[in-house]
């Protein structure tokens, strides 16, 4: 059974002959890229997750070069942004990243004393408070959840590659188990 169009991977060919990418695609037409190993897999769901849970927009830009960079399987790393932040999932991930951030900062005694709580958004966005009254506030919010995410992304990413690795190899003797019971029937 083939994928509607629309929830297929594009190919390396499909990739390679777009115009906007120019004189980049000799970048892109490197084979490790595009065949998946353990190791540039492993790599490229570490890459996509660590990035992907940052508070910025460019992931898939950010993505696409550190992948080049690293030798990493680019349509891993390409879609793991949105395993992580989807959109079930952004909210609670940058809210933890919040409290991990302000928890840190508080434990140090460095916390910032201007901080944003749910009562702020609610006035801000039933129009009794501007966006520019709560500026000092937003921006406050926004170190610490890059914060957070800098140590939740970081702990995520390593747990991922890690993980990768060891399934890898659990697929790997489970299959080669398999084919020796498949020759060995007795």
């Amino acid at each position: 059974m083939r994928l509607p169009a629309f929830c297929r991977l594009p190919t390396r060919e499909d990739i390679l002959s777009k115009r906007p990418l120019g004189r980049f695609t000799h970048y892109l037409a490197r084979p490790v890229l595009w065949h998946p190993h353990r190791h540039n897999v492993a790599r490229a769901a570490a890459i996509g997750t660590f990035i992907g849970s940052l508070p910025f927009f460019g992931h898939v830009l950010s993505i696409l070069l550190i992948s080049l960079w690293r030798r990493a399987y680019i349509p891993v790393s390409v879609v793991m942004p949105f395993v992580v932040t989807g959109p079930l999932t952004i909210v609670p991930f940058f809210f933890a990243s919040y409290e991990l951030g302000f928890w840190l900062l508080n434990q140090l005694g460095l916390a910032p004393a201007i901080t944003i709580h749910y009562v702020d958004i609610h006035a801000m966005v039933h129009g009794q408070i501007s966006v520019m009254a709560m500026g000092d506030r937003l921006w406050h919010a926004y170190l610490l959840t890059w914060l957070g995410s800098l140590i939740l992304g970081g702990g995520l990413a390593l747990i991922l590659y890690f993980g990768v690795l060891g399934g890898w190899r659990l697929w790997i003797l489970w299959r080669l188990r398999r084919r020796r019971l498949h020759r060995n029937p007795s």
